[in-house]
Parts: C-alpha cells; structure tokens; sequence
C-alpha cells in the first residue's frame, strides 16, 4: 500500500472518529415541565441520552421518563448514584423514574458502564 492511501485511510478515520466524539459529548438542556405539581421530563435513550442536562426544580416531585430505544447492555440501567437511585430500562419502552428532588446542586446520572452520561440541576 502506498504510504500516501495510509495517511489518507488514518486520517479519514480520524475525522469521523472525531465526528462522533463530539456527538458523544455534544450537551443538549431541558427544563423539566410542571403540571398539577409535577415536574416531568423526557429523555430519548439511543446512543446517549437526550437531553442529557435536565434542569428542575427543589422541592417538587420530578417524573423522569426514559425512552429506551435500544437493546445494547450499556444502556439497560440508569443510575444516579448521589441520590441512591438506579433502575433498569426495558428495551423499546419507557421507564419512569419519580422522585422529590430536596436540595438545588448538580446530581449526574449515568449507565453502567459510564459511557452514557447526564446531569440533573436543581435549582
């Protein structure tokens, strides 16, 4: 092989390669929607979770829907590990999560496996 094809075939890989990290960490924000005193929410789960910052409110009951649009093993549980909280995710359906947000700060939430990440900001 041609040492110029080599250079050309790393440095495609190279940008596709980067193409898709910068999906990977691309931040995408939503506020949580009230409604007859609940806080709720929706995340597509499909390659990462989307949103993956969700900003709510203290105080007042938040309902996490996760729409799990996959089967990949790395997705099958979500875990918010400063408020104890993890729950499996059914493939193809949604799983919801409801809790009472108590104090404002920064809570993240990921799979297992870490490569699906995401931030709770409660205010």
């Amino acid at each position: 092989m041609d040492p110029r094809q080599l250079i050309g075939i790393v440095l495609i890989a190279l940008v596709v390669g980067l193409f898709f990290l910068w999906l990977r960490f691309q931040r995408r924000q939503e506020r949580a929607s009230e409604s007859g005193g609940i806080q709720e929410v929706t995340i597509l789960v499909k390659g990462a979770y989307d949103p993956n910052v969700i900003t709510a409110k203290a105080g007042i009951p938040l309902r996490i829907h996760f729409n799990r649009q996959e089967d990949t093993d790395c997705s099958r549980f979500v875990t918010f590990d400063t408020l104890h909280l993890r729950k499996n995710l059914k493939s193809f359906s949604t799983t919801e999560i409801e809790f009472t947000p108590e104090k404002a700060g920064e809570y993240p939430f990921a799979c297992d496996m870490g490569m699906y990440q995401g931030k709770l900001i409660v205010k």
